[in-house]
């Protein structure tokens, strides 16, 4: 691992030897975390496509790689202020000079989320809580964007310590008008939910 002063102004460690992983692996995983975690927290690192941080449980490269950054999903990790104890971190790793903008507006920087990026997360997402029992709404799938939101840090709160992560994104496919991020998300996790239930019947 090699230190590195992150942006929440604390050491932050990069992980320069992380484990690749399947959604076969995370399924293990979450069953083995069943009953002890409770919501999942979607990031971005504002770091760089090939930057794995160790604040997370899982990071997802610009090719949909993902990376275990744990031994277990229930270890604490630094990733969300005052919600870390019982959730798993899940961070992007882009936009490492990205712009918020007004939201909509938002500049994505010259290493955005990418398609396969924010798909790879939906899929995560479905995975995990399929596996843990979860339902996916707002209370238990949440962007560090709406945490912050809810805890006063969010956009146009004025609070030196803002965070927007995913704040809107692209619902492509579908369409390129940028979209609240929590709520592209989540859609694209109950629809990949969905498939992971029929295939089971």
């Amino acid at each position: 691992m090699v230190a590195t002063t992150g942006l929440k102004g604390r050491e932050t460690m990069i992980d320069v030897d992380p484990q690749t992983v399947t959604n076969r692996d995370l399924a293990a995983l979450a069953l083995q975390a069943k009953g002890r975690v409770k919501r999942l927290y979607l990031h971005w690192t504002a770091g760089h496509y090939e930057d794995v941080y160790d604040d997370y449980h899982l990071n997802i490269g610009p090719g949909g790689e993902m990376y275990l950054t744990c031994t277990t999903l229930t270890e604490l990790k630094e990733h969300t202020w005052r919600r870390n104890t019982g959730s798993i971190g899940i961070a992007l790793c882009c936009a490492a000079d990205a712009q918020a903008g007004s939201g909509w507006d938002t500049d994505f920087g010259s290493e955005p989320p990418t398609v396969m990026q924010i798909e790879a997360l939906a899929q995560a997402v479905a995975v995990l809580t399929a596996c843990l029992g979860l339902e996916i709404n707002v209370l238990t799938v949440t962007t560090h964007c709406e945490a912050a939101l809810f805890d006063g840090y969010g956009p146009h709160s004025g609070d030196p310590q803002l965070r927007w992560d995913l704040w809107y994104l692209p619902d492509l496919p579908l369409e390129s008008a940028l979209k609240p991020g929590g709520y592209v998300i989540r859609s694209k996790a109950l629809w990949y939910r969905s498939e992971i239930l029929r295939q089971r019947r």
